[in-house]
């Protein structure tokens, strides 16, 4: 059933979560992190730090690997500073107000809670947490990964960066670093939080196809054995990631899932083949996966738009998919919303790359309008309705309709 491979070496390497000693390609943002974490080294509170940039830029892995330098200094030197330092933690991918946020940071810094507190104020919740603060004492370091998720409700923002200065923090000191997938919301920051949480701003730009190659020759020699990547299998992780994303999280899970499908065939050299495979494989997953957290409503949308793809009427407008659409409800049985609604929903998956949409000017008669066609195949849109058991049954009944009356 299982066999020996000489594909990886130490397949860890090639893993998300795994941080090299030394970080390629980012020198410049660490040295500036070095720079707002230094005041630490003399006992004093580091500055507030906020980075930005798209997912897979290295905006964790280099706060990361920063802290695990300045947590060396401090067990070799902290002693004689007169405190400790602290990294607390804390992701807020499902923490979408400053209340989630504030019972994050409690399950890891407050002793006996494992889970957000519930029920209280969020003035409570406050002098809860600047207590358990206080408690631990020492230097602070607090990372909020995937702030963003927050939204319009900043609040906790501005009021943990400047609960020493307003008396709320007396034992302990505490920096803050704001960690955001989305650049809009590093613009749409109230002033008043970004002249407290931002005194040092880092943006994370894209990796282009040269530094993610350099990335990769990192990986490979500590992931992979000797002499086991074709010469163009590293190039090509890099140019399909550079031109997609440009994420090194994205060309790592290429190059490891390349050697992982050589490892299934039972071969011991990883090929070009094997990369355009793992995009392909990876690519449907990341779809899918995006796909399941879409409404039911944005699924019927595109729904409607899949019947035109199959018949060959695309580009399509909005009157002609809303057609379309309603049928479909009927048929599973959900409710109809109006056209405007359903053409909201045409928007959201237009948005998470679903959907194309361009405006089209037909001239005086006609004027401008907006039509739609799929920006992925009717297969892979097939694939992801598949996941949603309201939908079961509808890609049969999606490929029966070019000659089915009720449906034309």
């Amino acid at each position: 059933m299982f066999t020996t491979s000489n594909i990886f070496a130490n397949e860890e390497a090639l893993r998300n979560d795994w941080v090299p000693e030394e970080l390629p390609e980012r020198e410049e943002e660490i040295d500036k992190l070095k720079f707002a974490f230094r005041p630490a080294t003399n006992g004093t509170t580091p500055h507030n730090i906020f980075l930005y940039g798209k997912s897979g830029q290295g905006k964790t892995a280099a706060t990361e690997y920063v802290l695990e330098g300045l947590r060396e200094f401090f067990h070799k030197e902290g002693s004689g500073l007169g405190t400790d330092l602290n990294v607390i933690y804390a992701s807020c991918e499902d923490a979408h107000s400053s209340y989630q946020v504030v019972g994050e940071i409690l399950t890891a810094v407050e002793p006996g809670t494992t889970d957000r507190p519930k029920g209280h104020s969020i003035g409570d919740l406050n002098k809860r947490l600047f207590r358990a603060l206080d408690k631990k004492g020492g230097l602070n370091a607090i990372i909020l990964d995937e702030i963003d998720s927050i939204g319009s409700d900043d609040s906790i923002l501005y009021q943990i960066p400047r609960a020493q200065s307003n008396g709320r923090l007396e034992e302990a000191q505490v920096s803050v670093v704001g960690i955001s997938n989305d650049f809009d919301f590093y613009n749409n920051l109230s002033r008043k939080v970004k002249d407290t949480l931002c005194d040092v701003e880092l943006h994370f730009e894209p990796y282009n196809a040269n530094q993610l190659r350099t990335i990769l020759r990192q990986r490979e020699q500590i992931g992979f054995n000797d002499s086991v990547l074709e010469d163009d299998v590293i190039p090509l992780c890099a140019a399909l990631a550079a031109q997609d994303h440009g994420s090194a999280r994205q060309a790592i899970q290429y190059l490891h899932r390349a050697g992982e499908l050589a490892r299934d065939d039972g071969v011991d050299v990883v090929t070009e083949e094997h990369v355009h495979r793992a995009q392909d494989e990876i690519d449907k997953e990341d779809l899918i996966e995006d796909f399941v957290s879409m409404t039911t409503q944005d699924k019927l949308a595109l729904a409607g738009l899949l019947i035109l793809e199959i018949k060959g009427d695309v580009p399509a407008r909005t009157k002609e998919i809303f057609a379309q659409y309603t049928k479909i409800t009927e048929f599973i049985d959900a409710d109809t919303y109006t056209k405007r609604r359903m053409y909201d929903h045409l928007q959201a998956m237009s948005t998470h790359g679903f959907i194309e949409s361009r405006e089209v000017n037909k001239g005086h008669r006609q004027g401008r309008h907006l039509e739609f066609e799929l920006k992925i195949g009717v297969d892979e849109a097939i694939d992801a309705l598949e996941q949603d058991a309201r939908f079961s049954g509808i890609p049969e009944k999606l490929y029966e309709i070019q000659q089915q009356s009720d449906f034309s």
